[in-house]
């Protein structure tokens, strides 16, 4: 829809018309490529339909995730319009969410890929908020975490599923500690939850030191 602001405008305004009950939002990135920027034109449009909020992920379409996100457009946007505006992208640490709430005026700010595998995130910028310094987790509090998150696939997704999701975000979690790579290289190896849990347990007795 980037490619045709008239499509995107109709797709917009049947969604708002389906569901006068629901604040209807939109996330989108700046335009399809560099020659076609049109997040501040694409924005006001929503405004005038109805839209609640609008997300800007400013990167375009073509860019996926390559490149530096351009905060200056989620300011343009901002100064734009009248709803509220939330800013997306590249947003990796604590400090990050407040610099782009500092520099472009958004009213939130929306975080995706930071968070995988390191939910600590949100409490850095809780930290920060109230003053604190802002910390990272050790490897103990990663294992237990994974615990955790592990547990609760199991709970709610068959072994198959379990599998590939543990496999996804644990890759993630899997990182800045010695011997991280060994590690991530046993669970992409696994084949079914026992072996996770296995892997696991054993982490904590490998860690164990650190834990207690």
């Amino acid at each position: 829809a980037l490619k045709d602001l008239y499509l995107m405008d109709e797709i917009t305004q049947s969604v708002v018309e389906a569901v006068p009950e629901i604040p209807v939002t939109v996330k989108m990135r700046a335009g399809w490529d560099q020659n076609s920027i049109v997040a501040t034109e694409a924005g006001s449009r929503m405004e005038k339909i109805g839209v609640a909020a609008i997300t800007l992920h400013p990167r375009t379409t073509t860019q996926q995730f390559t490149g530096k996100s351009n905060w200056n457009l989620i300011k343009e946007l901002k100064q734009a319009v009248n709803i509220p505006v939330i800013g997306n992208g590249d947003v990796h640490t604590g400090e990050d969410y407040f610099r782009m709430k500092e520099e472009t005026g958004c009213d939130g700010v929306m975080i995706g890929r930071a968070a995988l595998g390191n939910p600590w995130i949100f409490r850095s910028i809780q930290y920060i908020e109230n003053g604190k310094k802002s910390c990272n987790p050790g490897i103990h509090e990663k294992i237990k975490t994974c615990r955790r998150h592990f547990q609760m696939l199991v709970e709610y997704y068959d072994d198959r599923l379990c599998v590939n999701l543990s496999k996804k975000h644990f890759s993630y979690y899997f990182k800045g500690f010695s011997g991280a790579a060994i590690w991530r290289k046993k669970i992409m190896r696994t084949n079914n939850s026992l072996e996770i849990n296995n892997i696991l347990q054993d982490m904590e007795n490998t860690f164990q030191t650190d834990i207690l």
